[in-house]
């Protein structure tokens, strides 16, 4: 997908930055029309629901300016290496625009940097010629082991760190994008996921380097509905 850096922002560019989504522990088939009809409404950039949900998400996306991604390992990232890839390779039959795998994060934090490289570079291998964001779940991670996620991410051949799934308490903050910002550069785009649910949240997070938000999707009706109240373009630079 093309992303999206500008010192002034339109509505209809934080639309496109939001991913929404409809991943509780109920979710049902209503919840991803819901979601559909507010792809339709507002324009967002791409959305994502549980798997078994693809088929029928493919269907009802035709004719709207909204992609899908799919999800590998969600939420824990603790799957075989075999199962992430055989996923991956069955997602790929219905042509999404970008896979998100989930990082084992239990594999990090015991030090096994080669399994965790070895994961990555698997699910890429299986996803050639489309996105690739590995979630890290900064909040359950210390600095170091940030910098670490991002490393390995990066070789691994990752287009994207991602913040988190979500499904952790505690919430993506500044400091967690800032630290990913300063260890990848350029080198990777940076995906919000966990704790941004409201407007000046996510602009935040924009301007110290994020280009991608995943957010529940009536938090994310929230947010473009505010930015839609504000009623002009919004500079970058009176942003703190």
């Amino acid at each position: 997908m093309k992303e999206i850096r500008k010192d002034v922002l339109t509505v209809k560019d934080i639309a496109y930055m939001m991913d929404p989504s409809v991943l509780k522990l109920d979710t049902s088939i209503k919840d991803v029309e819901a979601m559909v009809e507010a792809c339709k409404k507002y324009d967002f950039g791409s959305c994502f629901c549980w798997p078994c949900y693809y088929p029928q998400l493919v269907e009802l996306l035709k004719g709207t300016n909204t992609v899908f991604g799919t999800s590998l390992a969600f939420p824990s990232g603790q799957e075989t290496t075999e199962t992430k890839v055989y996923l991956a390779q069955e997602f790929e039959k219905l042509d999404p625009a970008e896979h998100d795998m989930v990082m084992n994060v239990g594999w990090l934090k015991a030090g096994q940097y080669d399994l965790v490289l070895e994961d990555i570079k698997a699910v890429r291998e299986a996803t050639k010629g489309k996105s690739l964001k590995v979630i890290i779940e900064a909040m359950v991670l210390s600095d170091e082991e940030i910098v670490k996620a991002c490393e390995l991410s990066l070789e691994g051949g990752a287009d994207y760190v991602k913040t988190g799934t979500g499904f952790s308490a505690a919430p993506t903050n500044l400091h967690h994008v800032e630290l990913i910002k300063e260890t990848v550069g350029d080198r990777a785009k940076i995906k919000v996921a966990g704790g941004v649910r409201d407007l000046g949240t996510l602009l935040k997070m924009y301007k110290r380097g994020a280009c991608r938000f995943g957010i529940g999707l009536q938090s994310a009706i929230n947010i473009i509905e505010e930015a839609i109240a504000i009623g002009h373009d919004i500079d970058i630079s009176t942003i703190d």
